[in-house]
């Protein structure tokens, strides 16, 4: 370009005057052009102007500024996308962690716990300080020198990556981001990093140095589902966090890096081999002298394992019992029983609750052995039980159809109902299998306080993990004997005293078809024909207690059927009162326990005796509490009622006292309770029900009542009609008398041996001489109350 040209342009650029001057000769040279072309209407066609070149700085202004606002754009959306994964200020300030909820016994016992992480929130100054030692020297010596990161480690990244040796850069503080605010994330990349710093600067601007390091321990996981630094020592060493040793504190924290392949339980050398690093580096930065570090690594792990679930097989019944009692609770006041860390205290005597569920375990075990011998023992495949198979064969049928694998014949192969139980039964094996998971005994346990109505102890079955029906409170079954109190409390509490006397043969009656009721003992023993009510019950006999419903009906002498109604009508009536809530059918037949009940209004009804008539509902759940011990609930008083005068109470327990203890007649169906060991005041009821599918025991201590019911697993399975082993007696009564032998010889049972208080007006029975004869009946009044 010439020199010409340039200054031309720098004319053109600088003075007005020219810069017209070159548009006019412009214009002009266009119109020329158009009119040697022959354009008669220049006019219709655009002008085209010339278009002055752009300075150059003006171009690279318009360059940088866009792309300083695409950058900024950029930017904005980086940090909105940033920004969206961070904990919010309330966030920040109020970190929520999962609790899990414990229950607890009255005195402070955990029965079971509610999670979904395992983790129970402790305090800085309950975790030992071997463990912050630990935690501080192998995971961020530095903690107490940065403000949430330590930059020297963060740089020291990529050298590391470089080398083939990389190492984690987070510090404590961050590592507590990712575990408090799951927004940020676990996965590898720069935008959870960044977010993870932020995080763990704002938590440092808001929190000290040692509630840091309290969150931290509270909320990481260790081995074997434990979550938080309690939770962990009490699984691993089955003790608090503040009783850690350093060996111990070593090996938890030395889980942190990887739970599984250090889990001390499962991979015990690599904890040894993590746990010597962490005692290394302890000593390293003068947490650990020479000489301890040289003697500790030498030390093999001893572990004191509990599982992360705090409840046994047998309390878990009584935990899922509890569960159902608060979820409501917790649901209407808007509380999650899984995350909230409640401590729910209840009415349970731990040692009498240890004592329960290993009495239960262990005597069912005895008796399922006895069971299957007396039924011809279980001799392999071909003879599992076998007078039981010949006797009940539609019962083996029906347990077998009821299997899994009988409906996936039907299912899967479209077999008939006949052909599938056909190859059931050809394949021994798998019928022995069924049979042996089927054919079990099962039992249930409760006791309870008279005074207060305080549940002390509680075992629903014998393993949580195989049958969840709670045999306390949701398993019902008929009776049997243990109803007749309710028969003979009525007849007491209409004047009928213990001595007066019945005829102890069978009697018949018979309804508006022609039907005949004739219920009677199954043998008849030699002696008198007339025995007392106190003999009656004490020895259980069907005969008498029949023969007392048309006196209470108002119709001596009756042999009509429908007379007996109004009896069976009080009878339901004095139970219910007494807390049986179980629907009941008042038919005469009921006096003899044809009524299902379960075993936890049973025996509070049996309560009710002690209690000088009063009755009061149970009571399990006395408080909850928040994990900061504020109360959140409390249970109101209890309600009282009382149902029978003193004098009708204590005259019941004079009368249960002859089934354990006997009498002028012999002894009573309780007599083996005493013959165990049992010597204080006491009171019980034994009962079997009709073709030996139940068997029941209700002992009444003056400051316990406890009862026991032991049957099959099964509504269908049943003990030898007549035999030993089919007697509450024999099954029930063992478990309840055991029991209590172990809380008396428990140094730290709460076992009373006071006697009952004989109430004013108590006359015992004059001797037999003096008594009225069978025929003078005029005596009766209603006690009065």
């Amino acid at each position: 370009m010439s020199d010409s040209n340039l200054n031309d342009d720098e004319r053109y650029l600088n003075d007005p005057e020219y810069r017209e001057r070159i548009r006019k000769q412009f214009v002009l040279k266009s119109d020329r052009s158009n009119a040697s072309k022959g354009d008669k209407s220049p006019s219709s066609k655009k002008t085209k102007h010339a278009v002055p070149r752009r300075s150059v700085p003006k171009m690279l202004v318009g360059i940088f500024g866009g792309i300083i606002l695409v950058s900024l754009i950029g930017l904005a959306i980086f940090i909105s996308f940033l920004v969206q994964g961070l904990p919010s200020i309330e966030e920040l300030e109020n970190p929520r962690t999962d609790v899990a909820s414990f229950v607890l016994s009255r005195d402070g016992v955990v029965l079971d716990s509610y999670f979904v992480e395992n983790r129970r929130y402790v305090t800085i100054d309950e975790i030992s300080p071997h463990t912050i030692n630990a935690l501080i020297a192998t995971e961020d010596h530095r903690f107490f020198d940065h403000w949430g990161i330590d930059m020297r480690r963060t740089l020291a990244i990529p050298y590391h990556v470089l080398r083939g040796a990389p190492q984690g850069g987070s510090t404590i503080t961050q590592q507590l981001a990712r575990n408090l605010y799951r927004s940020i994330g676990r996965e590898v990349s720069v935008i959870r990093k960044l977010r993870e710093m932020i995080t763990a600067i704002q938590i440092e601007r808001n929190y000290t140095k040692a509630e840091i390091i309290e969150m931290y321990l509270n909320t990481v996981e260790f081995s074997n589902s434990a979550f938080g630094i309690e939770a962990a020592a009490r699984t691993h060493f089955n003790k608090p966090a503040l009783e850690l040793n350093v060996e111990e504190s070593a090996t938890l924290i030395g889980t942190l890096q990887a739970v599984s392949f250090f889990n001390p339980r499962l991979n015990p050398q690599n904890a040894q081999r993590r746990r010597n690093i962490v005692l290394m580096q302890m000593n390293r930065h003068g947490f650990l002298t020479d000489d301890d570090f040289t003697s500790l690594v030498a030390a093999p792990i001893a572990l004191d394992y509990q599982r992360p679930r705090q409840a046994t097989r047998q309390s878990r019944y009584f935990g899922e019992y509890v569960r159902l009692q608060v979820s409501r609770w917790a649901e209407e006041n808007g509380y999650d029983l899984f995350r909230d860390g409640l401590v729910i205290r209840t009415t349970i005597d731990a040692h009498m609750q240890r004592h329960a569920e290993r009495v239960v375990e262990q005597k069912v075990d005895s008796l399922q052995t006895i069971f299957v011998n007396v039924w011809g023992g279980d001799n392999g495949p071909d003879r599992f039980m076998p007078r039981y198979q010949e006797q009940f064969p539609h019962h083996i049928d029906g347990f077998l159809m009821e299997s899994g694998e009988f409906q996936q014949l039907i299912r899967e192969e479209g077999l008939s109902r006949e052909q599938a139980l056909q190859r059931l039964r050809q394949n021994r094996e798998l019928t022995h299998r069924i049979l042996r998971s089927r054919m079990r005994l099962e039992s249930g346990f409760v006791a309870i306080e008279p005074g207060t109505g305080h549940v002390l102890a509680w075992v629903g079955g014998t393993d949580f993990s195989t049958i969840q029906r709670d045999n306390v409170s949701q398993l019902r079954r008929q009776a049997g004997s243990t109803f007749k109190p309710f028969v003979y409390a009525l007849a007491i509490d209409n004047g009928y005293m213990p001595y007066h006397e019945f005829s102890r043969f069978p009697v018949s009656f018979r309804d508006r078809s022609g039907n005949v009721w004739a219920p009677n003992d199954i043998r008849i023993a030699p002696g008198p024909e007339y025995v007392s009510m106190r003999e009656s019950i004490a020895r259980s006999l069907n005969n008498v207690t029949v023969r007392m419903l048309p006196e209470l009906a108002g119709a001596p002498g009756t042999d009509n059927l429908e007379d007996l109604f109004p009896a069976a009508r009080q009878i339901a009536d004095m139970a219910r009162n007494m807390g049986i809530r179980s629907r009941m059918e008042a038919v005469p037949a009921i006096a003899l326990g044809t009524a299902e009940v379960n075993l936890l209004e049973l025996v509070n009804s049996y309560a009710t005796f002690a209690n000088n008539g009063v009755y009061m509902d149970p009571l399990v759940i006395m408080r909850i509490e928040d994990r900061e011990g504020n109360v959140l609930f409390e249970a109101p008083p209890q309600m009282q009622q009382e149902v029978m005068s003193p004098l009708t109470a204590y005259t019941m327990i004079d009368m249960m006292r002859g089934v354990i203890s006997g009498g002028e007649w012999g002894h009573g169906t309780g007599i083996r309770f005493r013959n165990m060991g049992i010597r204080q005041d006491v009171a019980g009821k034994t009962g079997t029900t009709n073709r030996a599918v139940d068997t029941w025991f209700v002992s009444v201590f003056p400051h316990v009542v406890a009862g026991s019911w032991v049957g099959g697993e099964d509504a269908r399975i049943r003990f030898p009609q007549g035999s030993v082993l089919g007697q509450g007696a024999r099954t029930a009564l063992p478990i309840v008398a055991e029991w209590a032998l172990r809380v008396i010889n428990d140094d730290n049972g709460n076992w009373s041996f006071d006697a009952f208080t004989q109430p004013p007006g108590f006359v015992p029975d004059p001797p037999r001489d003096q008594r009225p004869q069978p025929q003078d009946s005029d005596n009766r009044g209603r006690v009065d109350w």
